[in-house]
């Protein structure tokens, strides 16, 4: 067996190999690309290569590279490989080599997930479609604060839709240059609202083709977007041990401190993925507001929690229940049941 650690850059990356004592067998630097990982490792494949890679924003494709070498790849997080990220020496040869021995000793924490290809593709979906949305936000900000300073105040939701702008092309303007100004915003605004529509239409091809989407859009409130992105944050829901794990992933649980016999729980700890967390803490807003039979126990055990700590603790708490529920769909299998909530698991 060969153990590897290799420390990836953008243009060049470090390799460092041992065998099963600890002895070196080769190591130096390549470049970052898919013939030279090849030249580098395939020869050591046959006797059995494992490899440990730090997440980055370069692991998915190299990855997948090694899987089909046939070596036995370590995703690891760089933040909590302390001897990498105390070390006083910090070079790509000391990074790779820590990497490689704590790999042949069995000494690296726990695995980071590597998503297959299709759950990736969905993620870069979702990821170039809130970007769009942000954009298409922010210049329909800027335009409506432009208008409040010539004293013009418009409907709350008069910008997200083409009537809306068609309404404001109508309103008399005082100023000559603001219909010029708003006539190129709105240019952006369309070209931004086309883009949308093109990634929803893959992205309801992507929820048509998946079951568990159909099983979670029963909870109420979840649409496409909120479906969407939990399947392509969870990926595969048996990786998770129980629902605590996948609230824990998406950043929603409290942080704990423990002394003696004390025990206090503060502010969610926020280190998941921010925008399962920020699509799901949307749909408990939604949930507490809504007036439908199917969110009434849901409501009620709202309101409770909301009396006793306030409506931002009882929303993000209502968000981490939502996403048990939705954990509980996916391994069972089954769809939402507006009479089960509250009932003993």
């Amino acid at each position: 067996m060969t153990y590897c650690g290799i420390d990836i850059a953008m243009a060049s990356s470090y390799i460092y190999m041992t065998d099963e004592r600890g002895r070196k067998k080769a190591g130096g630097a390549i470049a970052t690309t898919a013939e030279e990982f090849r030249r580098a490792l395939r020869r050591y494949v046959r006797g059995g290569l494992s490899v440990a890679i730090e997440a980055g924003n370069q692991t998915a494709w190299i990855h997948d590279l090694l899987v089909e070498l046939g070596a036995d790849v370590t995703v690891v997080n760089p933040t909590k490989v302390k001897l990498i990220a105390e070390s006083r020496r910090k070079t790509d040869k000391i990074d790779a080599k820590i990497l490689c021995e704590l790999l042949r000793l069995d000494g690296l924490p726990h695995p980071v997930h590597v998503p297959d290809k299709q759950t990736r593709s969905l993620r870069g979906l979702l990821v170039a479609r809130r970007q769009l949305v942000t954009a298409r936000t922010k210049l329909c900000n800027v335009v409506r604060g432009m208008l409040r300073q010539e004293g013009i105040r418009l409907p709350s939701r008069w910008l997200s839709t083409y009537v809306g702008w068609q309404r404001l092309f109508q309103q008399p303007l005082t100023h000559s240059h603001l219909p010029t100004v708003l006539e190129a915003y709105y240019r952006s605004f369309e070209a931004l609202s086309r883009s949308i529509q093109v990634l929803d239409k893959q992205l309801a091809q992507r929820e048509r083709a998946d079951d568990r989407a159909a099983r979670l859009r029963t909870m109420p409130k979840v649409g496409r977007i909120g479906a969407l992105t939990l399947l392509a944050a969870v990926d595969d829901v048996e990786r998770f041990d129980n629902s605590r794990k996948l609230v824990s992933y998406s950043g929603l649980c409290p942080t704990v401190r423990s002394s003696g016999e004390r025990t206090e729980y503060g502010s969610i700890s926020r280190a998941g993925r921010s925008e399962l967390r920020a699509v799901w803490v949307q749909i408990a807003h939604l949930v507490a507001a809504d007036t439908s039979p199917a969110t009434k126990r849901l409501r009620r055990w709202f309101t409770k929690v909301a009396d006793r700590r306030g409506k931002k603790t009882a929303t993000v708490a209502l968000a981490r229940k939502l996403l048990m529920i939705a954990y509980r769909l996916l391994r069972d299998e089954t769809v939402y049941d507006a009479a089960r909530i509250g009932r003993a698991a």
